[in-house]
This record gives C-alpha cells, structure tokens and sequence, in this order.
C-alpha cells in the first residue's frame, strides 16, 4: 500500500430530526461491522468519545446512521442503517457513547394482521392466481419500506392457486424468494435478491502490497471450504464482494462468505471468510 493510504478515515453520518456529522479527525471512534449472507440483518456497533451532551439528546433510536472507512485517498460506507439504541457512560476521563445500528431496517418482527388497515405493521395482503414471484417480492419489499438494491432472480415462478401473505411479512418474502432459487441477504445495509453464488466484481486484488495481513488459512465445513483472511480495513470488502487474492496459499478469485470490519485500538482492519 502507499503510504497515502495509511491516514485513517471514519466518518458517520446521523440523520432524523437532527443532522450531523462526526469523524475521527475530531472524535475518537471504535465500530465493529459484522456482514454475512443470511436474510437477519446485523447489528453494528460504534463508540464516539466525549461528545457534547447537545450531540448525545439529539442521537436518538430510529435516527438513520451511516459509517464510511478507510483512508483519506480510499474510503467508503461499511454499512448503513437505523439506530437501535444509545447509551453513554463514563470510562475515567472519558463519556463514551456507544451507538447500536440494526443494518437496513429489521422488520423481522412484522406481521399480517385479518385488519383492512394499510399500515406497515397491519397489511393483509392476496395475490391473484397466476401472479409471478418477482411481483409479490416487488410488493413485500414496497410493504416493508426496504431499500431494494437488487433483484436477480435464477428462476420466476407463477403462483397458480395465488399467494397469501399471513403471519411473519419477513418469512413470506424468505418464502418466495427460496422459490425462485435465489437468496435474501444485506449488503451494506442495502437488501439484495439473487443466487447465494453470485457476487459483485469489486475488482480487487488482495495481496500484499494492497494491505494482506499474512496468508489466509484454509477451512472445511460441512457445506463449503475456503480461506479466512485478515487485512487492512478494506470498505469493498462485504457480503458477496468477489476478490482476487493473491498469497502463498489462497490463489484465485473467490466470494466473501462473511467478516467483519473492525476499529478498536490500534486495530483498523477487515476480517473476512472466502469459498
């Protein structure tokens, strides 16, 4: 890497009734960024040291927030998503506050309801018979206010008998998209829809000289084997970021199963699980 690259960047974005903007040009900043391929959104945690108490009322549950990281040549969003909970406490000299991020939006808790309402968390919704999947992925996903980043579908079935949403609205959409052979997961905080064996061409080399941290080593499961790898903090490395790796033992392109970002200390790198 450059030495340009080693000037640290974190940056957070919180927006709700309140506007702000902090970053470890000011503040002391921590967060570990979890991201992985199934359909339960992650939780992500930052700590700001010694905000002013203004700063600390106005940060507040449902505020959106967003983590930008890297290098002052090189950084963008880890993850983006609504705030969970707050809470701040003295450490010594310091007041940390530590901010919980649900990735997205969870709406794993909404359900249908028999009501004729049209609020989010009371819908009944019918589809005609003959209704193809992507339609009723197009409406549950509209239903649940979720930013759709992508939608490819391996296959489009038709729901001849029609479709029924009842009970869990997260379990339908889970439902309809295993139908169509494809997967639900995160992606920076944005929903993805499409094979679990796709990924998106980050155009990236991993080796030594772009921040590889020793060889990566390799691990079997029961379903996939591949390699775990630590680097420098990488932004583009994320749930189904396909890379190049380069090292004494993984060679070859391969797709990120799951990792985390992490900025504790003087820590400021990207674990990451590739098969």
């Amino acid at each position: 890497m450059s030495n340009e690259l080693f000037g640290r960047v974190i940056k957070v974005h919180i927006e709700g009734d309140y506007k702000a903007d902090f970053s470890n040009e000011d503040f002391h900043i921590r967060f570990e960024v979890p991201f992985d391929d199934d359909s339960t959104p992650n939780q992500i945690t930052v700590e700001i040291y010694n905000l002013s108490n203004t700063s600390i009322n106005h940060i507040k549950k449902d505020c959106t927030l967003i983590l930008q990281a890297g290098y002052k040549s090189d950084y963008g969003i880890l993850s983006q998503g609504k705030i969970s909970s707050v809470l701040t406490k003295r450490d010594g000299v310091d007041k940390i506050t530590t901010i919980y991020m649900t990735e997205g939006q969870d709406y794993s808790g909404v359900k249908v309801s028999s009501s004729t309402s049209t609020s989010k968390k009371s819908l009944e919704i019918a589809f005609a018979k003959g209704t193809k999947a992507d339609v009723i992925i197009k409406r549950l996903v509209s239903a649940l206010g979720i930013r759709l980043g992508e939608m490819k579908l391996p296959k489009n079935p038709s729901y001849t008998s029609g479709y029924t949403v009842t009970g869990n609205i997260l379990n339908n959409l889970n439902e309809v998209v295993k139908d169509c052979g494809a997967a639900l997961y995160y992606r920076k905080g944005t929903l993805v829809v499409r094979s679990i064996k796709e990924g998106t061409d980050e155009r990236f080399v991993l080796e030594e000289a772009t921040g590889l941290l020793g060889s990566p080593d390799p691990f079997e499961e029961d379903d996939y084997k591949g390699y775990t790898a630590n680097c420098l903090l990488q932004h583009r490395i994320s749930t189904a970021s396909i890379v190049q790796i380069k090292s004494k033992t993984a060679n070859g392109q391969y797709r990120a199963k799951k990792g985390k970002h992490i900025a504790s200390g003087s820590d400021f790198k990207t674990e990451v699980t590739v098969i």
